[in-house]
């Protein structure tokens, strides 16, 4: 385990050496969040022990989280409330992430998953501010609420085969602009499949080929060039139910290694004739 300064930002090579989640100085800070009414600006001020303020200390000063190769699992509450981490990026030895792993993570916008991942736990990622998840094919479980309240949420893309849990993408922008009617508190629980079917599926149709490709794990610029050459560069306009265009998601997939000026150049060269 180390710390660096990586693009200017604070970063912690997270090699699974040692148990970051202290539960018993957590819960001295927790109750001291609790006595002053939950003002965290003021912990400094809080009587708590110098242990336990070096220890919260210690966690807001991460901004950016490299899961280094060889590690296999991030245990349950690691992260948790660590409210500075902008990025996490995990190597593809990875295969799970226990609940509420990067719960509270309030500053996090990029996630970079493994491709090996096969399990998101119960809150994992709640309260952050992702904008776009793409969940790698061997996903097999996403805990409930696991994505709970990423208010800016747009683009969720996820694998036909994997089993989504309740309310995962509860109190997010891609719900609230979609076409279900919400209860009382928001959630989409009275149906909960009909929600699930949607997220797998809103790509299903032919004329949104393109959009699918772009918005797949790892898009690869042979099949975009093939779907382009088809249909014209005009198709990177064309929008899903999520109001979504291709652009979009290529912009948005840390996956994705394609610049999109590089498919137009492509195409527009096809077109005069430069190759074949």
């Amino acid at each position: 385990m180390r710390v660096a300064t990586v693009d200017r930002l604070v970063t912690l090579f997270y090699d699974g050496s040692k148990e970051l989640y202290n539960e018993e100085l957590a819960n001295e800070w927790w109750e001291g969040y609790n006595t002053h009414n939950g003002n965290i600006d003021d912990w400094k001020e809080w009587n708590l022990s110098d242990e336990c303020k070096a220890y919260w200390r210690e966690r807001q000063t991460w901004k950016q989280i490299i899961v280094v190769e060889g590690v296999t699992v991030i245990p349950q509450l690691t992260f948790h409330h660590c409210k500075s981490i902008k990025r996490v990026i995990m190597a593809d030895t990875v295969v799970r992430i226990e609940p509420c792993a990067f719960g509270k993570c309030s500053s996090l916008v990029f996630i970079k998953l493994s491709i090996y991942l096969e399990y998101i736990g119960v809150l994992a990622f709640k309260e952050c501010d992702l904008f776009s998840v793409f969940i790698p094919p061997r996903c097999r479980e996403i805990g409930a609420v696991a994505f709970y309240s990423n208010k800016n949420l747009t683009i969720f893309n996820v694998p036909r085969d994997t089993e989504i849990r309740g309310s995962v993408i509860f109190g997010t922008k891609l719900l609230h602009d979609s076409h279900f009617e919400l209860n009382e508190r928001g959630s989409y629980h009275d149906h909960t499949e009909e929600v699930h079917n949607w997220l797998k599926n809103m790509n299903n149709d032919n004329k949104y080929s393109l959009h699918r490709a772009c918005s797949s794990f790892q898009p690869l610029k042979e099949v975009l060039l093939t779907i382009v050459r088809a249909k014209g560069i005009g198709a990177f306009t064309v929008k899903n139910e999520a109001d979504i265009t291709p652009s979009k998601y290529l912009r948005e997939n840390p996956y994705a290694d394609i610049e999109e000026m590089d498919i137009v150049r492509d195409y527009v060269m096809k077109m005069m004739g430069e190759y074949n």
